[in-house]
């Protein structure tokens, strides 16, 4: 992998990244909205959160494919065969993508379901909560090139 296209990665990993985060705050917005309205204006925002559910779903699926070919071919000191060779902080980044972005993606895409259904059911107050300190923890690793790093 040359590092034009290591850059046009990293690009797309942004990108895709700050779509699924703003999708995932836009669901769960719309989804707390969704608990206090009634009658047509729930068919209405069925239909929104489905919609914006999607971008959610594309973004995360781009941040997915981005980072892995990026862990999987590359090295802070270059780039090589060696899988995940970047240092601690990717392994901790992973982890809260996994326990704090991924869980809430799928508790989003539940309710969704639960609501398009007519199960309307209050969100929990902290999953926006959790989702903003996930956010933050993974942009400090990413970002600060010192931070975890061998």
């Amino acid at each position: 992998m040359t590092v034009e296209i290591y850059n046009w990665l990293r690009v797309a990993h942004v990108f895709g990244f700050v779509v699924w985060i703003g999708g995932m705050l836009a669901c769960l917005s719309l989804l707390h909205v969704h608990t206090l309205v009634e009658g047509a204006a729930r068919d209405a925002l069925t239909k929104v959160e489905k919609s914006v559910a999607m971008l959610m779903d594309m973004g995360a699926t781009m941040v997915i494919a981005a980072g892995l070919t990026m862990a999987l071919q590359y090295a802070p000191t270059g780039f090589t065969s060696t899988a995940f060779s970047t240092g601690g902080w990717l392994h901790v980044k992973l982890t809260v993508v996994v326990l704090g972005l991924l869980s809430a993606h799928g508790i989003v895409r539940a309710r969704i379901k639960q609501f398009s259904r007519g199960e309307i059911k209050p969100m929990p107050r902290w999953l926006f909560t959790a989702v903003l300190a996930a956010v933050a923890i993974i942009i400090a690793l990413g970002a600060n090139p010192t931070l975890l790093r061998k």
